[in-house]
């Protein structure tokens, strides 16, 4: 948010600074605070006396350092417990269908394969029926490999082998190297492709939606028949892709896009 924008409340914004700046620490003596934030100590103190009264923030009564409650632990787990990761992209994912005119499906990774869990239909006539519930393998799709290039490494190794082990010998050294590298791609681009990998005549472009521990959680992405799938096309979509999932990562509190232990 600008600061500068018409808006925008200045002491809400010095608040929200100083809330989360405690967050980095367990206790916070009021000087150590102050200097963190930049922020001049009485009027720290007071932000901090208010939150103290609201029951955000607690002062042990022989030490004179502040702590956070779970108070705002609390309201997280609220807002989770009553907004499901599809309810909270499907906003996103109306306007990804109104900019870019071509299914937009939401999909999480369930043993070796990616299960759509919401989509969004383009009213072309030419278009993939995907269902919700559906679900694809992980090995080769753009949101496979988005998945598996920012999945935590022990759990991205795993599925690997998994992945391996299912093929029956179909997937060889030489097309799991080749696999790596694009999902190692995809992890430096933060966007990865399949061209007729999955489905024949179909290519897609799908991008990472991270969590509020900065943990992968979903991936969103389009599919696309290959006679419209011009460069263009290709282009723009995964323009708007990458802008859509960040909005969405950030609404579900990640810490930016893609998050910094991830980059």
């Amino acid at each position: 948010m600008a600061k500068d924008a018409y808006y925008t409340i200045g002491s809400v914004v010095k608040v929200f600074s100083v809330l989360e700046q405690m967050t980095k620490q367990h206790k916070w003596e009021l000087a150590d605070l102050s200097r963190a934030v930049g922020i001049p100590k009485t009027t720290v103190h007071r932000f901090l006396l208010t939150l103290q009264d609201l029951g955000y923030v607690s002062q042990g009564e022989e030490e004179s350092a502040y702590a956070l409650t779970f108070k705002l632990f609390k309201m997280g787990s609220l807002v989770t417990e009553h907004a499901s990761i599809q309810e909270m992209a499907r906003p996103y994912g109306r306007r990804l269908l109104e900019a870019v005119g071509e299914t937009i499906n939401l999909s999480v990774y369930s043993g070796t394969e990616m299960v759509v869990v919401d989509r969004l239909v383009t009213k072309q006539v030419l278009r993939q029926d995907s269902i919700v519930g559906r679900s694809f393998p992980i090995y080769q799709s753009a949101s496979g490999k988005v998945c598996l290039a920012f999945l935590d490494p022990m759990k991205s190794g795993s599925l690997l082998e998994n992945i391996r082990k299912e093929s029956d010998g179909a997937i060889g050294p030489a097309e799991m190297a080749y696999f790596i590298k694009e999902i190692e791609a995809a992890r430096e681009n933060v966007i990865a492709y399949d061209n007729e990998e999955i489905y024949q005549g179909v290519c897609c472009v799908a991008v990472p939606v991270f969590d509020c521990n900065d943990e992968f959680v979903a991936a969103i992405g389009t599919s696309v028949p290959s006679v419209r799938f011009s460069p263009g096309v290709r282009e723009m979509a995964s323009r708007e892709l990458f802008k859509a999932a960040e909005q969405l990562s950030i609404r579900l509190g990640a810490s930016s896009y893609p998050p910094e232990k991830q980059a």
